[in-house]
């Protein structure tokens, strides 16, 4: 098995127990090499149910918000306002939860 093999079984593994401790001895580093930053406006009821979300799943707000965003681009839509406008409207989907 090469070292590409190895690292998807691992991904696969820990995303099955997502909820499993640390091991002893493991490093948590943040950023993985990400040196930009991207600042939103949303509304308070976005944030609202963003922050909601975050807090349930255990999250950092942003690890969320970034976690969607790449979601989104990943599904491979060719039209940004696509990606932009399925965003928003899971994000009013959520205040009204919320709200």
């Amino acid at each position: 098995m090469n070292i590409e093999e190895l690292i998807a079984v691992e991904a696969e593994a820990a995303e099955q127990n997502r909820d499993a401790p640390l091991r002893t001895g493991a490093r948590v580093t943040r950023g993985n090499g990400r040196a930009k930053t991207l600042q939103i406006r949303l509304n308070p009821e976005e944030l609202a149910a963003l922050t909601a979300l975050a807090e349930e799943r255990g999250l950092p707000v942003s690890t969320l918000a970034r976690d969607m965003l790449l979601r989104e681009l990943a599904a491979g839509s060719d039209d940004p306002r696509a990606v932009l406008a399925r965003m928003r409207s899971g994000l009013e989907s959520l205040a009204s939860v919320v709200g």
